[in-house]
C-alpha cells in the first residue's frame, strides 16, 4: 500500500519522541498559493519545504584578525561594524567589492568580545558592552570623533544592561535594574557626544520586580521586569526625564532573566523568551503565546545564558530567531506560518553561527561569532562563512497501534528549484530510527538529487527499497551539499501486519 507520510512542516520534539518527533534543520516551510479539490475536513494547503539560505563571504570585508564581529550599525548613510576591539567604516560599491576603509578609528579599544548594543541620535553613536559600564562614542561631525563614557559620573553610577533612541533621545536601562535613564539628548549636545547634566532618570512605577531588558516599539519604550512589563511614552516633562509610564501598556508577564537580548523587534511587534519560559509576542498589550509545548520544553532544558536574538527576513519570511551558545541550540520562529525550525552550523559549534545582524547598505548582513568574516543573505550559496550548511528533515513516527509494518519503498521527492546553475548533482543521506528518534542507523545507500533540469521530469527519483520492518519508525534525510532545495513529498509503499 503506497502511502504519504506527513511533510514536516515545523519542528516539534515532544519529551517522548514516539509522540513527535518531527525536526526541520536549515529549512523551513512555505505555504503555496494552489487551488485544492473541495474542502476536506483537516485537509492542510499544500507547502513546501524551502532551504534557509546561506551566507556570502563579502570579499576585503575582514579585519584579519579571527576575532569575533560583535556589531552593525548604520549611522548618516555609513556602515559601522565591531570586530573584536575595533571599530570600522565601511562601503559597498558595488556590493561584491567591500572594502575596510580605515585602520580602527578608536583610541580606546573596546574590551571584550561578546557582541554589543548600538544605536545613535544622528551625529552621536553610542556602542555598549552590554551589562557593563563600558560605553564608546563615536561623533564624525564634531573635533574630537572618539571618546568613552567613563568620565560622566551619572553614567558610571549607573552602567547599562541595554541602550535605544527614541524622539532624540539615548535611552538606557541601568544595571540596578529599577532605573532607566536618558541622555539630554541632541537640542543639548549637537553634534558632539552625548551628556547627562539633567540627570534624568525614571523608576519603576507599576511593579517591583527588576527591569530585564526592553526595545523601542513605536516610539514607546517597552521595558520587560521578571514578572511583569511597562512601557514609557514621551510626554515632554519640563524637568528631569521627558519619559512617564503609560499605565494601559503594563502586562502580566515578564521576560526571563537571562534573556534580555532576546527582547527583539520583528513583524512590527516585539518577540521575547517570557519569565515562564514560553515565546510571546506582543499584540496590542496582549502577549500571545507563539511557542508550541515541543519549543518549552526544549527552552526548559536548555542553558539560556548569553542568548541573543536575530531578525533577519527571508523570502518575505519574517523570522524571529534565538541563539543558544551555552546551550548548542538554535530555534527559529517564522511569523508568515507560525512555524518553528531549528538552525545548526558545521564545525565546532552546534549552534547558528552568526552573532551580529543588520540590514543595512540594501543587503541583510550577518557577522560571524567564530571569526572576522561578515557576510551576507544569500539565496544562491549553501554555505555560511565557507562552511557546508546543515539540513535534515525528520519525520512524525510511522505507528500503526504498535504493530510491525513493513517498508518496501521510500522516496524523497525533491527539486533543486528553478535558476539553480548545480552542476554537480547533491546527495540524499537517509538515516533510520526504529526506537523513535533516539538513535538513527544511516542507510548504506544515498541518492543523488539530480543536477539543473535532471529532476524537472527526466526520472532522476531519491528511491530506498526493501527498509524492513519496524513498529515504530522515523526517517530522517540528510542533505550536504549546498543546492537551493525544494521539498514537496515524502511517498512510502508500507505493509500492515499484526504483534
Amino acid at each position: 500500500m503506497a502511502t504519504t507520510i506527513p511533510l514536516a512542516l515545523g519542528s516539534y520534539v515532544s519529551q517522548d519522541p514516539r509522540a513527535s518527533s518531527k525536526r526541520l534543520i536549515g529549512c523551513f516551510s512555505e505555504l503555496l498559493d494552489q487551488d485544492t479539490t473541495a474542502d476536506v475536513k483537516g485537509q492542510q494547503p499544500p507547502a513546501t519545504l524551502r532551504r534557509m539560505p546561506g551566507i556570502r563571504d563579502i570579499p576585503g570585508f575582514n579585519d584579519g584578525s579571527g576575532l569575533p564581529v560583535r556589531g552593525f550599525w548604520e549611522m548618516n548613510g555609513i556602515e559601522y561594524v565591531v570586530i573584536g576591539p575595533n571599530l570600522y567604516s565601511v562601503q559597498m560599491s558595488p556590493i561584491t567589492q567591500v572594502a575596510l576603509m580605515s585602520a580602527p578609528l578608536n583610541n580606546t579599544p573596546i574590551t571584550g568580545f561578546q557582541f554589543v548594543r548600538m544605536t545613535d541620535n544622528g551625529a552621536c553613536m553610542v556602542i555598549l558592552e552590554p551589562g557593563t559600564v563600558n560605553c564608546w562614542t563615536y561623533t564624525p561631525l564634531s573635533g574630537t570623533t572618539w571618546n568613552t563614557l567613563d568620565a560622566q559620573p551619572f553614567f558610571q553610577a549607573l552602567g547599562a544592561i541595554d541602550c535605544w533612541f527614541v524622539d532624540t533621545y539615548i535611552v538606557f536601562l541601568a544595571l540596578n535594574g529599577t532605573t532607566f535613564f536618558n541622555d539630554d539628548g541632541r537640542q543639548i549636545s549637537g553634534n558632539n557626544q552625548i551628556t547627562f547634566t539633567t540627570a534624568a532618570s525614571f523608576t519603576r512605577e507599576f511593579g517591583t520586580d527588576l527591569f530585564v531588558g526592553g526595545t523601542v516599539d513605536h516610539r514607546e519604550v517597552m521595558v520587560f521586569g521578571r514578572r511583569t512589563s511597562e512601557g514609557y511614552l514621551n510626554v515632554g516633562n519640563p524637568t528631569g526625564t521627558p519619559f512617564s509610564s503609560a499605565p494601559d501598556t503594563f502586562m502580566q508577564i515578564g521576560a526571563h532573566p537571562l534573556c534580555p537580548y532576546a527582547i527583539a523587534l520583528q513583524d512590527q511587534s516585539i518577540f521575547w523568551v517570557g519569565n515562564d519560559l514560553t515565546v510571546r509576542r506582543r499584540n496590542g498589550q496582549t502577549p500571545i503565546r507563539v511557542s508550541n509545548s515541543g519549543i518549552e520544553n526544549l527552552l526548559q532544558t536548555t542553558n539560556l545564558t548569553g542568548c541573543y536574538a536575530l531578525t533577519p527576513t527571508v523570502y518575505g519570511h519574517p523570522m524571529w530567531i534565538l541563539v543558544m551558545p551555552q546551550g548548542a541550540q538554535t530555534i527559529a520562529y517564522d511569523c508568515l506560518t507560525q512555524k518553528w525550525f531549528n538552525l545548526t552550523s558545521s564545525g565546532a559549534t552546534a549552534f547558528y553561527r552568526p552573532q551580529a545582524y543588520h540590514n543595512g547598505l540594501g543587503v541583510q548582513l550577518m557577522g560571524d561569532g567564530q571569526s572576522s568574516q561578515v557576510g551576507v543573505l544569500d539565496a544562491t550559496v549553501g554555505t555560511e562563512f565557507g562552511a557546508t550548511q546543515i539540513v535534515e528533515i525528520t519525520t512524525q513516527p510511522v505507528y500503526d497501534k504498535n504493530n510491525r509494518i513493513q517498508h518496501r519503498r521510500l522516496e524523497l521527492i525533491t527539486t533543486m528549484g528553478g535558476g539553480s546553475n548545480q552542476t554537480v548533482a547533491p546527495t540524499a543521506s537517509l538515516y533510520v530510527s526504529d526506537n523513535s528518534g533516539k538513535t538513527y542507523e544511516e542507510w548504506s545507500d544515498p541518492q543523488t538529487l539530480g543536477t539543473q533540469g535532471e529532476d524537472e521530469g527526466t526520472g532522476q527519483r531519491a528511491v530506498w527499497w526493501q527498509l524492513g520492518q519496524s513498529r515504530n519508525r522515523v526517517y530522517k534525510f540528510r542533505i550536504t551539499d549546498a543546492t537551493p532545495l525544494f521539498t514537496v513529498d515524502i511517498q512510502a509503499t508500507l505493509a500492515g501486519g499484526k504483534y
